[in-house]
């Protein structure tokens, strides 16, 4: 029997196992992720055990609760640390904890397509729009109406914005047959008083909302 001696050259091991292996940014990457999933662990953990969250929802007395009291240990720790500042950074940490502990509870939305452009940028001018016609802007000058009235009008516009992104979502047909489903209000007729005022604009804003989503809807 022969034998065959061969030359192990270690530099071509080492250099085959780091061409096969994962590349620095994919390490980094790995760490990072294991770090945070640690730290979203251990979050979970003071959430539960301080009852911050209570089945799906937050347990806001006892968010306040732990902040308050990790608050008055700051000063002791850092002298320089205001106590707004102090009880701002306490805070933070507690809601993203409770916000880890529901996250164990209730699963993860299903992602939501981004808003159009388009949708997004024609906001501020709708705003303007139910500004004007709600509270007859500027025939009546801002200052005698408030920012609260405009901040109103603002909240609006972008629930329309949101419920037409969330219908242009269902797509050109299924809008199509609801459209086509909605009944129509005979104005003149005995039918067009059979109905309150107010169900007979929701039903017409539901149907401008449609029309416009026709507009970003796909096939």
């Amino acid at each position: 029997m022969s034998f065959h001696s061969r030359t192990l050259s270690w530099s071509m091991v080492l250099r085959e196992i780091r061409d096969t292996g994962p590349t620095k940014a994919e390490f980094a990457a790995a760490i990072q992720a294991e770090n945070d999933a640690k730290r979203e662990a251990g979050r979970a953990k003071v959430g539960m055990d301080r009852g911050l969250v209570t089945g799906s929802t937050f347990n806001v007395p006892a968010i306040m609760s732990c902040a308050i009291v990790e608050a008055r240990k700051h000063p002791r720790n850092d002298p320089t640390l205001t106590w707004g500042a102090a009880l701002s950074r306490a805070l933070r940490f507690f809601w993203a904890c409770a916000h880890a502990a529901r996250r164990l509870v209730v699963p993860a939305a299903a992602p939501v397509a981004p808003m159009p452009a388009a949708l997004r940028r024609g906001v501020l001018a709708r705003a303007w729009e139910l500004f004007r016609s709600s509270y007859n802007y500027p025939r009546v000058p801002f200052r005698s109406i408030g920012r609260d009235c405009f901040t109103s009008a603002l909240k609006r516009a972008w629930a329309e914005a949101r419920e037409t992104a969330r219908l242009a979502g269902l797509g050109v047909e299924a809008l199509k047959a609801a459209d086509a489903i909605e009944p129509r209000v005979r104005v003149g007729l005995s039918t067009s008083y059979s109905e309150r005022a107010d169900e007979v604009a929701a039903r017409h804003k539901a149907s401008r909302l449609r029309t416009a989503a026709m507009a970003y809807a796909t096939a």
